[in-house]
């Protein structure tokens, strides 16, 4: 009875932290994870994909009223590189940029395969439009490679500069943005669920009807 009176009035007086509390005891079951996610759009509570300056590892509480999904729940990520950029923000600030965040964020792990998967998770929409740094992935990695020979006072784009203050910023090319429906795909891939929207919603007016 004690256990079911504290559960109740946690839900009651801080329900955003007691789904927060819910959905990180069930990380990896994606079919609990869904009904949470439905229960704290009844309760007025946003839930958000990762992003990478206010997400930990598992689900947080931000905003009293939002959760964020955590960075451990990207797939292809691994637990390393978010772990990395975690301790990044936690020694040297948020992440400004995109460019700020390929400056800062030195690790072996950080590949084309873990930069793709937050991008695609909408880990670093802050910065810029997905596909827009999708299209621009190699220049990002080289970027990111060229930061860190710079770090490591070896020749490289920035060493040879005389001018160190006027690093270069990355600039992106311009492409074709990603299409809402591709982008919950993306998320649907990456977390197991589609979480900034649904690809029946557009449907959902004539739906109600049925």
């Amino acid at each position: 009875a004690q256990v079911a009176y504290q559960t109740a009035y946690m839900k009651a007086h801080y329900p955003a932290e007691f789904m927060t509390a819910v959905m990180t005891a069930d990380s990896g079951d994606t079919e609990k994870i869904a009904e949470s996610i439905t229960e704290c759009k009844r309760m007025g509570i946003k839930v958000l994909p990762p992003d990478v300056n206010e997400s930990f590892g598992a689900f947080t509480v931000v905003n009293d009223r939002a959760i964020r999904f955590g960075l451990f729940s990207i797939k292809n990520l691994g637990e390393e590189i978010a772990g990395a950029v975690i301790e990044e923000r936690k020694t040297s600030g948020p992440f400004k940029s995109f460019s700020d965040f390929l400056d800062r964020v030195h690790h072996k792990n950080l590949n084309k395969k873990s930069l793709e998967s937050l991008i695609k998770a909408g880990a670093l929409d802050a910065f810029g439009e997905r596909n827009q740094m999708l299209f621009n992935m190699e220049e990002a990695l080289e970027y990111n490679k060229e930061s860190i020979k710079s770090q490591k006072n070896q020749d490289s784009l920035f060493t040879l500069m005389q001018d160190q203050t006027s690093v270069p910023v990355l600039k992106l090319k311009e492409t074709t943005p990603a299409a809402p429906d591709e982008k919950l795909l993306w998320e649907k891939e990456l977390l197991g669920l589609y979480v900034s929207g649904h690809p029946l919603n557009k449907f959902k007016d004539k739906l109600e009807k049925i």
